[in-house]
């Protein structure tokens, strides 16, 4: 791939916007790629970093974004993509980055500022994801050594959407607050149908987590579970009538958030989870 780019705009010293050979534009990050260079000049990228436009960022977009931010925040944007990296296994991909940085430099606005903002969704974040969540304070904590300053203790909730973001819902941030809702609200159901309140730090209450958050994902893909070779549901409604019902329900409050109907398949897993959810909670005496 040639590493030639013809400059379409100067940003600043250190950030550009041009046209790859292909005629696909491009973003080049470097000490000094800009310094001097007029647009219609062609610039060696070799040792820039490249980037090109991401989901919903145009590489105007992300230009935008590179010249707004310091080079410290930048590596320390950098810093917390690669932290979740290591300690979530999320993707190592240029959109974390873009998301991490974008949020954190509203973050940083809003703490020399004296900004507070309410962060709805702490309480679910912090119960159903609790490594994201883990990952997110530590993410705070690097930004405010790092940069030198106090952000929000919550910012942590928003950090943590953005890890679970990029592992599940292919990058859609507005399908990662569904899911939230979903699962928060899925656990609420539960405990009323069953008259008690439900550990979600237990094994049975993870283990439906995890099942619910690849359910998401099998949505968004257009890639239900539609045979299993055996009849789920006929084994959980034998055992277990009882989750076989509320998994119809679950059912249902999940379709009404990813806007899809579950196959029979999957309601039939819910039914299995939920019925092993129930055995935990409610043992038999």
């Amino acid at each position: 791939m040639s590493a030639t780019v013809t400059i379409r705009r100067i940003y600043n010293n250190n950030v550009v916007l041009g046209v790859d050979a292909t005629g696909v534009e491009v973003v080049l990050l470097g000490k000094g790629i800009g310094f001097q260079r007029k647009p219609g000049e062609e610039v060696d990228a070799t040792g820039s970093r490249r980037f090109w436009a991401e989901g919903h960022y145009k590489a105007a977009m992300v230009a935008d974004l590179f010249s707004d931010a310091t080079a410290e925040e930048i590596e320390v944007a950098q810093a917390i993509a690669e932290l979740a990296h290591e300690e979530l296994s999320t993707k190592a991909s240029d959109a974390l980055l873009l998301h991490v940085l974008d949020h954190l430099l509203y973050a940083l606005r809003r703490a020399r500022q004296g900004t507070m903002i309410d962060f709805p969704l702490r309480w679910e974040v912090g119960q159903l994801y609790p490594d994201e969540a883990e990952v997110g304070r530590r993410a705070v904590l690097l930004v405010n050594e790092r940069l030198g300053v106090s952000l929000q203790e919550d910012e942590w909730v928003a950090f943590a959407l953005h890890f679970i973001n990029q592992q599940w819902v292919g990058g859609d941030l507005g399908k990662t607050l569904a899911m939230t809702e979903a699962i928060s609200q899925t656990f609420t159901l539960l405990a009323e149908r069953w008259n008690t309140p439900i550990d979600r730090h237990s094994r049975s209450a993870a283990r439906f987590v995890t099942h619910l958050r690849y359910l998401f994902a099998r949505l968004g893909e257009d890639r239900q579970v539609t045979t299993s070779g055996i009849d789920v549901m006929a084994a959980v409604l034998e055992a277990d009538p009882g989750a076989a019902d509320v998994a119809v329900e679950i059912g249902q409050l999940i379709a009404a958030h990813a806007a899809r109907d579950l196959t029979p398949e999957e309601v039939a897993y819910l039914a299995l989870h939920a019925s092993r959810l129930y055995a935990e909670v409610k043992p038999p005496r």
